[in-house]
């Protein structure tokens, strides 16, 4: 027996019911998983209500309901806080519409409807697509960081060579010994030195 990747049990989710009247049985599928129902938004109700709830409970996953992904809805996913699973189940969605979705910071989006005895499933998958679109967002920004970092290092070992006559080599390890004896990063003393370079360079 396979060990699923995400545990259910105890799992915080808040329910957004926009009126298709599921909400009873996705409840009582909830509770039979286990999960932690932390509260149901009437978006008939309270249709701009979404985002203060969200800040509010911070829940682990969003479980959406609705008729279909309105533009109302997708922005004030945009306009919620920290990143979270988001399952949104619509009756019908347009290509257009499902774009929007996942740019809005929807996981996973079903159209048609959901089984209640296929729903366990369909969470884990949003809790495994969200924390895939997490890593790869936190390797996109640590990628463009280094390759910031490196044009940084690059311009001030330019300023060494030109400045004190010295080879790529000697620069570098100029800078590295500055960074060792000041106990800071590469980044942080070459962007001290190229902020002093511009203000000693003639205007």
């Amino acid at each position: 027996m396979t060990t699923p990747p995400f545990s259910l049990p105890g799992l915080r989710v808040m329910l957004a019911d926009a009126g298709q009247r599921r909400s009873p049985v996705i409840r009582l599928e909830l509770i039979r998983l286990r999960c932690q129902l932390v509260d149901v938004i009437d978006l008939v109700a309270e249709p701009d209500g979404l985002t203060a709830a969200l800040e509010r409970l911070a829940p682990d996953l969003l479980l959406i309901d609705c008729d279909q992904p309105s533009p109302r809805l997708l922005a004030q996913l945009t306009q919620a806080g920290p990143p979270r699973a988001v399952l949104l189940v619509a009756e019908r969605a347009e290509p257009a519409q499902m774009r929007a979705a996942l740019q809005a910071g929807v996981s996973d989006l079903h159209v048609a409807g959901l089984p209640p005895q296929r729903l366990g499933a369909v969470l884990q998958l949003a809790l495994a697509r969200f924390e895939h679109d997490q890593t790869l967002r936190h390797d996109l920004r640590l990628a463009q960081t280094q390759l910031a970092e490196r044009k940084l290092v690059e311009r001030a070992r330019g300023i060494l060579m030109r400045e004190q006559g010295l080879d790529e080599e000697a620069a570098f390890q100029r800078l590295r010994q500055l960074a060792m004896d000041g106990g800071q990063t590469l980044a942080a003393v070459a962007t001290r030195l190229i902020d002093a370079d511009q203000l000693l360079r003639p205007r």
